[in-house]
């Protein structure tokens, strides 16, 4: 699912890890920003869910629940989430790991009572947001399988989920079981969007990553090739000062899980209609959180 946005300002921020003091501080600084009319849409860039150990209190449950009644990602709402790695795993019931962490049991234990309805907002997140002047919004950034590929193309990524044909995880939708993770991540499709929502971004790929960028645009460009999208806005990592450039064409914003404090905490406040040339633009439209 991929949501185009035409008019009107973005706020925008990432990575919340279930921490719910950054939220409430998000959610004020939008409504002082509405008070002025200074903005229109709250944008949150994935990963609500799953705190890392020692860092605060896990308020993803609560986060997720605030959100679903506030309508967020409803058609005539203006609070839009994507989605992210943290939350993907659950929808098609993958154990998530990185080195001795373990994500997935403790949100599942959770929300045992109410799976159904979140995996429900889970799956109506948009994977990317694209604006009128030629910003694309993505969670993780780009990756190497963002080429222009035949089976994985544009329009395919118009229509998810409804283009995948995996649908066991949907059948058994009240209750976690991980075999259907181990059979999702067996289909091309569960490989693909494995290695485009867990990239390895520019850590790994190094200088060749800003081709990746190159080629995500391109690709995301196809049905509008008058205005091709210039530069690309995501999160996913940390970033210790709150914003980075990465290259030319793509800015990494931080506004919660990831930065050396709190006072190093930045949003990203965009017009729809304006077009950004490059990362060094978009650099002077973050604002800090506190």
């Amino acid at each position: 699912m991929i949501r185009d946005i035409f008019t009107g300002n973005l706020m925008i921020v990432s990575d919340l890890h279930g921490n719910g003091f950054d939220f409430r501080q998000i959610l004020k600084v939008y409504e002082q920003l509405k008070v002025k009319d200074k903005v229109d849409y709250l944008v949150f860039l994935g990963d609500l869910i799953h705190a890392y150990p020692g860092k605060q209190k896990d308020e993803s449950l609560e986060i997720v629940l605030q959100l679903i009644e506030m309508g967020a990602n409803q058609p005539e709402s203006k609070i839009i989430c994507l989605l992210g790695n943290h939350e993907f795993v659950h929808i098609y019931h993958i154990a998530l790991q990185k080195g001795a962490l373990e994500f997935t049991t403790w949100f599942e234990n959770r929300i045992r009572k109410n799976r159904e309805s979140l995996i429900r907002f889970f799956e109506n997140m948009p994977l990317m947001i694209r604006t009128k002047g030629g910003v694309l919004i993505n969670h993780t950034g780009a990756s190497d399988r963002c080429s222009l590929e035949v089976e994985f193309n544009l329009q395919w990524l118009q229509k998810y989920p409804a283009s995948l044909q995996f649908q066991s995880h949907l059948e058994n939708i009240k209750q976690f079981n991980p075999q259907i993770g181990v059979d999702f991540m067996n289909t091309k499709e569960g490989d693909y969007f494995w290695d485009i929502l867990m990239n390895g971004n520019e850590r790994q790929y190094g200088e060749s990553y800003l081709k990746m960028v190159d080629d995500l645009l391109c690709l995301m460009s196809q049905d509008r090739k008058a205005s091709p999208l210039k530069t690309l806005v995501c999160g996913h990592i940390g970033v210790n000062y709150g914003a980075e450039m990465v290259g030319d064409h793509q800015l990494r914003i931080c506004t919660s899980a990831g930065c050396l404090r709190d006072l190093e905490k930045k949003y990203l406040l965009i017009a729809a209609e304006k077009a950004y040339q490059n990362s060094s633009e978009l650099m002077e439209y973050c604002r800090d959180l506190f």
